[in-house]
């Protein structure tokens, strides 16, 4: 109880996970307990039906976390030529892309070795496409640079100093055209800090909308510096509408936005 007080007290957060501990075992343990114990992985393309113009995968078959089947119609829709994962982990959702969109070209970034390694064994069709990448470093022109960049549930867990700040800053400097947040959205500001960072001079588009694109009750954050036949997301509040919402989360969020010194102001 005491611990619990001290943590709502606090203004400095640490990451979810201790990402140097967080090694292949402790995350094949998540996968099976977590997602594999209800949920398919892995889908090919003979179980699937990709409709271009709906911006839909139609999956026969195979029963996909509402997630995953999000990020196969953000695809869909987007139609990019190039697609980059942070955060790829295990490399199912670059394995699955990879399997259903062979003419585009994947690749996946982790920070953990380990979880490359492991992606290794579990998809070794994928050599030569993931590669070691801390999205909280300062941008490196070595990273992928690609139509969409997208992230599932790893932003979310980043809380030190203003990391996700940089994270965010980082993807739109990988993206040419779109950057998709597969998130907990109590995790993090995620619209006011982008929309913060624009602002600041932080990315680098100079024309940007924010949208929702919700499928299976799921929704993302889609930004793009394209016209997209999408609602227009304008505030934190609005996509969290309907969601139960959690005070202590709430408040690392908030407190993780203040955080931010934006641009250059004398």
């Amino acid at each position: 109880m005491l611990k619990r007080l001290f943590y709502k007290k606090r203004r400095f957060y640490d990451d979810d996970f201790d990402w140097d501990n967080y090694t292949s075992d402790s995350y094949a343990r998540r996968l099976k307990g977590d997602i594999e114990s209800k949920y398919d992985t892995k889908v090919d393309l003979s179980q699937a039906e990709i409709d271009f113009a709906a911006g839909v995968v139609r999956l026969q078959g195979a029963n996909m976390h509402p997630n995953h089947k999000l990020l196969l119609d953000a695809t869909a829709y987007l139609q990019p030529t190039s697609v980059h994962e942070v955060g790829c982990g295990g490399g199912d959702h670059v394995a699955n892309i990879n399997r259903l969109f062979p003419e585009y070209a994947v690749s996946g970034g982790d920070r953990g070795l380990t979880q490359l390694q492991l992606a290794a064994v579990r998809h070794p069709e994928l050599k030569g496409k993931l590669g070691l990448q801390d999205i909280t470093m300062p941008y490196s022109s070595h990273w992928p640079k690609v139509d969409l960049i997208y992230s599932q549930a790893v932003i979310m867990h980043i809380h030190t100093a203003a990391s996700h700040l940089v994270a965010l800053s980082n993807m739109f400097h990988c993206s040419k055209k779109h950057v998709l947040l597969v998130e907990n959205t109590q995790c993090h500001n995620f619209v006011e800090d982008i929309m913060a960072l624009h602002s600041g001079g932080h990315l680098p588009w100079q024309n940007m909308q924010l949208h929702i694109f919700e499928r299976y009750e799921t929704r993302g954050i889609l930004a793009s510096n394209q016209t997209l036949d999408l609602p227009v997301l304008t505030s934190d509040m609005q996509l969290r509408e309907g969601i139960k919402l959690s005070q202590r989360r709430l408040k690392r969020a908030n407190d993780d936005s203040a955080r931010g010194l934006y641009g250059f102001e004398i």
